[in-house]
């Protein structure tokens, strides 16, 4: 059995010619030549789908949806089916396009996978018609072509060189060779807990916990259940408006102890464009979207003694990190940071998480299961809880950790 050192070689042993002609044939490989399409799923990602199939001279002949609500609908002229009506009706002359993902703490893509195959149904993940059509599709979120992922083969290996344990290591290779081969049936389970609270380093009753990308307040409540409610301050950072009126309902009851801010967090003081969506997938832009303030965390935290950062703001959190250095290297504390809004996070995270905190140490976890909710930890040694040869965790001294699941759906 290799070692995660030997997976991670074998995984970039693949020359990116050889890639760019693998994931440029995966989807008629598997497709048969079939040229009708069900799309399984008919949310946001379903529906981007659909629009980009006719470019590839590919027929959206239905959906398939497990939501009794849509059966009977029409999405843009294409009907929604019950599945089994779906794979009765097409198992023979269509391919399925599995495009249902979303955080979840049990296998779901490798499921719908199955259900779909044991219906004698050609099955696809939503990725090989990503790759077919990449000038339309991609990239998006973590997702970009094979070819140009393996272009950064030595900056992937120098991050899993600076990462502390065993179970971090294959958390990255897997995390690399879901990317690079749509393989979802490779990451097997999350790591049990609280995401951004793994159990890896102690709290105390000192802890000033700054939230970026607060949506709703849930990191906040599970951080004052984390502590017992024994905390200095909360510091939240939000600035989608349709969120707003919750998170500020849910931590009215906090006084003084919690303040909020409504602004999004950079690399520099000014406004950017903001595109929200109020549940939780609101990104900075380029020019789309509502002009709204953005703050450097060095000014905004500049009179605080900060503990403890989480940043999940959608692939901002190169830009925070950069606004943030001087707080990092003044406070030395705990980073959370999400490492699969963007494709290139993998590698550049911990490289500039070891650069802010040269001391630190560096964890991977993945709290759901096809490769979302992937965070980044930097742990000063002093609040490291040990770590045993088995990469559990010793928490004599540290907090118990509870499960949650994210609902935000993509």
């Amino acid at each position: 059995m290799m070692n995660p050192r030997q997976q991670l070689e074998k995984l970039l042993c693949e020359t990116p010619a050889e890639a760019r002609a693998r994931e440029s044939s995966a989807f008629d490989r598997l497709a048969e030549n079939r040229r009708d399409v069900v799309i399984f799923g008919a949310g946001r990602l379903g529906r981007k789908l659909l629009a980009g199939l006719p470019e590839m001279a590919l027929i959206p002949v239905a959906f398939a949806d497990n939501d009794s609500s849509l059966w009977g609908a029409s999405i843009e002229g294409v009907p929604v089916l019950k599945p089994q009506d779906a794979t009765a009706r097409y198992s023979r002359d269509a391919v399925f396009a599995v495009a249902i993902w979303h955080p979840s703490r049990t296998p779901l893509m490798s499921d719908l996978l199955v259900q779909l195959k044991s219906a004698h149904c050609s099955a696809v993940p939503f990725p090989l018609l990503f790759w077919r059509n990449a000038d339309r599709f991609l990239p998006y979120f973590f997702w970009d072509l094979p070819g140009k992922l393996l272009k950064h083969a030595e900056q992937i290996q120098q991050a899993f060189a600076l990462l502390e344990d065993d179970l971090s290591r294959q958390t990255l290779v897997v995390q690399l060779q879901l990317r690079l081969h749509a393989d979802f049936g490779c990451p097997g389970l999350p790591v049990p807990g609280d995401q951004y609270f793994p159990g890896l380093f102690m709290m105390s009753p000192d802890e000033c916990f700054v939230d970026c990308g607060s949506y709703t307040g849930d990191s906040i409540q599970t951080f004052i259940s984390q502590t017992r409610n024994i905390y200095r301050k909360i510091i939240a950072f939000e600035v989608d408006s349709a969120i707003l009126p919750q998170l500020e309902s849910g931590i009215s009851d906090l006084s003084s102890r919690a303040i909020l801010h409504k602004a999004a967090v950079g690399a520099t003081k000014g406004t950017v464009h903001f595109a929200g969506d109020g549940i939780g997938g609101g990104r900075i832009t380029g020019t789309e979207g509502l002009q709204v303030p953005s703050v450097r965390l060095d000014d905004a935290l500049a009179g605080e003694h900060i503990t403890f950062i989480k940043m999940d703001i959608e692939g901002a959190e190169l830009q925070a990190l950069q606004g943030a250095e001087r707080v990092i290297r003044r406070d030395r504390p705990v980073l959370a940071v999400c490492g699969y809004h963007t494709p290139d996070h993998l590698w550049q995270i911990p490289t500039l998480l070891r650069q802010l905190a040269p001391d630190s140490l560096l964890f991977l976890r993945s709290h759901c299961v096809d490769g979302l909710d992937t965070v980044f930890y930097s742990v000063p040694p002093e609040r490291a809880i040990s770590i045993r040869a088995d990469s559990t965790c010793d928490v004599k001294g540290g907090s118990p950790s509870g499960d949650r699941a994210k609902g935000q759906a993509i």
